[in-house]
């Protein structure tokens, strides 16, 4: 009789069971439409990443204001077994307990600025967004237990995703959310960047950061082994590793000149940018920034100082998040030359910039708002509350008939 009972249970379990991984292998309404270019009148706007909060503000740069928030989480904060077993179990609690809550590590806007991708954090995935109705689209699992920074494809056709700690791009239909493909990079991932020609995708990693220090391995890696701190270039269009240039630490966010001759850099645990030359295969100039008084280890997270990097579409200046120190920080790309340090709020973690390179954006992750740096006047012209701990912003153009559905 007890055999028979447990054979009962264990059949409606396995019922239930699969009932519930066939609902969640169900949610989202659906591949998106992938267009080139915005229809009608647009704006321009700030999408804010709130990782605690699990939610994106969008911020009218032009108007200086928020104007909505959308929910990022709508099917759920926490990862169940029957969605993924292994980040169900165990993966995003351990993550979690090592770096706290991150619902929103990265964002990117389709080029006709209807739909909102978002990698999200500790949930190990990468969910597409109906900006219109908010709805969720697809989501689609990443390699690891944590999806850290992407990228788009400038024809709005591929993502491609960090899954920091397995050591892997993955490569994403935008439209579906199926995995393309998966790709080797150097150890741990993290910033990555497609060309504007749609040519090249770049990848840079950080080392593994449960060690204190990784130089002497990643002078000692030969063959195919990846490296530490490893800048990695591969093909857009077959997905081949073409070159990959070694890094004396963790890269940090990053940015090419308009030539693509340069790589401007923020390292792990410095207060610094550099330029690398590729032609030389070195570091060529190196500018250190100015630390406040009192700033010791305990003012940055993650063995990230300064966190944030963009250049003005000209080429010309720098704008980067003073994480450590409260400050965004203009330099002129040309020489590295410290033209300002504007105080901003307290730890900006991300900084991005507007499509005429007049305001720079910065998320202050501690003190949950955003600040816009005027590049000229060199002088922070607002300060606007977004949602618990901002870390990353992406820009784009939005058809003013979505945004007339954002709430």
């Amino acid at each position: 009789m007890i055999k028979r009972l447990l054979l009962v249970a264990l059949v409606i379990f396995a019922l239930f069971a699969g009932y519930r991984v066939w609902q969640e292998s169900r949610v989202g309404a659906g591949p998106v439409d992938v267009a080139v270019a915005p229809e009608g009148p647009t704006r321009e706007i700030a999408f804010v990443s709130n990782a605690v909060g699990g939610t994106v503000s969008l911020v009218d740069i032009e108007a200086r204001a928020v104007i909505g928030e959308l929910d990022i989480v709508p099917d759920g904060r926490r990862v169940s077994i029957f969605r993924d077993f292994t980040q169900g179990l165990a993966g995003q609690r351990l993550i979690e307990r090592g770096g706290g809550l991150n619902y929103a590590q990265d964002t990117d806007l389709s080029p006709d600025g209807r739909t909102l991708y978002v990698a999200r954090g500790h949930l190990g995935d990468v969910a597409a967004f109906d900006l219109a109705s908010g709805n969720l689209r697809w989501r689609t699992r990443v390699a690891g237990v944590r999806a850290d920074h992407m990228a788009i494809a400038p024809d709005g056709s591929r993502l491609y995703v960090s899954g920091t700690i397995s050591d892997r791009l993955d490569v994403l239909d935008a439209r579906t959310g199926a995995r393309l493909a998966r790709l080797r990079t150097g150890v741990w991932p993290h910033d990555v960047h497609a060309t504007p020609d749609n040519h090249r995708i770049l990848s840079a990693s950080l080392g593994d950061m449960q060690e204190e220090d990784e130089t002497a391995r990643g002078a000692a890696a030969d063959g195919d082994d990846p490296w530490p701190y490893q800048l990695t270039v591969y093909d857009a269009a077959t997905l081949e590793r073409v070159s990959r240039y070694r890094f004396p630490r963790g890269i940090r966010p990053f940015q090419l000149s308009p030539d693509e001759s340069l790589l401007y850099a923020q390292l792990s645990n410095e207060h610094a940018i550099v330029t690398y030359d590729f032609a030389r295969r070195a570091i060529v100039e190196r500018i250190d920034l100015p630390v406040a008084d009192g700033v010791s280890e305990e003012d940055w997270d993650f063995e990230a100082p300064h966190h944030g990097l963009v250049i003005t579409p000209d080429g010309a200046t720098l704008c980067a998040a003073g994480r450590a120190s409260d400050y965004a920080a203009l330099v002129a790309a040309e020489g590295l030359e410290l033209l300002a340090t504007v105080p901003v709020g307290n730890a900006p973690s991300w900084s991005a910039i507007g499509a005429d390179g007049a305001i720079c954006i910065l998320a202050n992750n501690r003190s949950d708002d955003v600040s816009l740096v005027d590049v000229e006047a060199r002088a922070e012209v607002a300060r606007l509350q977004v949602g618990r701990a901002p870390k990353h912003i992406t820009v784009g153009r939005v058809p003013e008939s979505v945004l007339r559905g954002v709430r």
